[in-house]
């Protein structure tokens, strides 16, 4: 992967050693992580065998995605028309559909980019195209205002069968590309059919960190969620492990006697193998001390399955307090995650977590959106007048009841005018607010 980012020439310093750190984050979130495989025991075994594994990294990643995107979010604009136009983009590349799992790998791998173009021919919203990128496929190179403005895109392109690199370097108002293929370039025009160098009029894109603190902090890139605590990842899957390993050496074991063992002769091998006829039920006589020799005892070893539990929700509260949530949000045995209307109730550190990576996810949708109407009307197809904004729907249908009781007894006691009220309880612009209220 550095080779391709590097065909423009050295990666800004320790660039290469991040995205080291990556493909390391991205074996872990695949249930590859380097711990995966533990020596083989007993008199017999050699070599290595794969471990039993929980998966719990893309358990926490993929219950964050679902705290931070339990539901699509409202966009509202004053212009209409734009916000019908973007949502029929997002419509057209199953955006909403999308996000969970890109929430869920940016987390993971430390970010992600959601970039949008328009097609050469675009004459209506289907003409739009959205790319849902990892980490592992941009390096940021700059930032303006607080948000990277120029990157390197890392991507594969398919041309008479064959599979080429494809490389997009964003910078400034240029977009420049080439394409390699086992490390020979090729002319880029002839295999993508599009320009070495062209500009960025026609495309954008929109870049996501999660909020996890970046031990460097002078860095452009984001951090995974479990980067600080790979430690007790591994320990949760040793302990499940064993628990898997409880079932396979605590199985029934029956003590007989040697007398009520048989015996068989592989007629091809001469081989004698020995074996105990569970499907017996014919009376036999035997010469033995009966009350001594014919007990059948058995020895079967208690499986300790509620301590392994309680050991891995000590372990899992263990990697909610390192990555910011509430003690219990993960549970073994539990039914679920908390909904966010109750999460919220509760005030918990998960809420905190909550709101400041909501806030970031609501940004990247409104950055898209921007890029959408930018889009749309260098084609003429709209004009937009207004900016959009993204809001959660079941953040806001819980908050709204609080919201429009405390509203209206201000507005009785005539503390607050009925414009403002409007504006708090549909989280809406002033001229948004007196259409509304003219309506009513």
């Amino acid at each position: 992967m550095t080779d391709m980012f590097g065909a423009f020439g050295a990666l800004p310093p320790g660039y290469g050693e991040h995205l080291g750190r990556i493909a390391r984050w991205r074996e872990i979130y695949s249930g590859r992580p380097p711990w995966g495989y533990v020596k083989k025991s007993g008199l017999y075994g050699k070599g290595e065998r794969r471990m039993a594994q929980l998966g719990c990294a893309r358990v926490l990643c993929e219950s964050l995605s679902g705290l931070t995107f339990g539901t699509q979010a409202d966009l509202r604009c004053a212009d209409e028309k734009a916000r019908e136009f973007v949502l029929e983009v997002f419509q057209a590349n199953g955006f909403w559909e999308n996000m969970p799992s890109f929430f869920s790998r940016a987390y993971a791998l430390g970010g992600g980019v959601i970039r949008v173009y328009r097609e050469s021919a675009a004459r209506d919203a289907k003409g739009f195209v959205i790319d849902y990128m990892g980490a592992d496929q941009f390096v940021p190179l700059s930032a303006s205002h607080g948000r990277v403005d120029g990157g390197i895109f890392a991507g594969t392109v398919r041309k008479d069968g064959e599979c080429y690199e494809l490389c997009e370097r964003h910078l400034g108002d240029v977009i420049e590309r080439k394409v390699t293929r086992q490390g020979k370039e090729y002319d880029v025009k002839a295999v993508t059919g599009l320009e070495a160098v062209s500009s960025r009029e026609g495309a954008g894109f929109a870049y996501f960190k999660p909020a996890a603190a970046d031990p460097d902090g002078d860095t452009l890139f984001g951090m995974s969620v479990f980067e600080g605590c790979t430690d007790t990842l591994q320990a949760i899957d040793t302990v499940f492990d064993s628990l898997t390993r409880e079932f396979i050496l605590g199985r029934k074991r029956i003590i007989v006697p040697s007398s009520c063992i048989r015996t068989v002769v592989d007629p091809d091998t001469g081989k004698v193998s020995r074996y105990f006829d569970t499907d017996d039920e014919v009376y036999q006589a035997l010469k033995c001390d009966e009350d001594r020799d014919l007990k059948i005892t058995d020895n079967t070893a208690v499986l300790r399955v509620d301590e392994h539990i309680n050991a891995l929700n000590a372990l899992l509260d263990v990697l909610c307090f390192q990555t910011g949530l509430s003690a219990g949000t993960l549970s073994f045995n539990s039914s679920g995650l908390k909904t966010a209307a109750e999460i919220k109730s509760m005030e918990t550190r998960t809420e905190i977590t909550m709101q400041q990576n909501r806030a970031l996810a609501a940004e990247l949708i409104e950055q898209t959106a921007q890029i959408i109407c930018r889009l749309g009307e260098q084609t003429g197809l709209i004009r937009c007048t207004s900016p959009v904004r993204a809001v959660f729907s079941d953040r806001q249908t819980y908050d709204r009841g609080e919201t429009a009781d405390e509203n209206i007894r201000l507005v009785d006691a005539g503390l607050r005018s009925p414009v403002r009220a409007v504006m708090e309880i549909d989280d809406c612009t002033e001229e948004e607010a007196r259409k509304e209220l003219e309506r009513i």
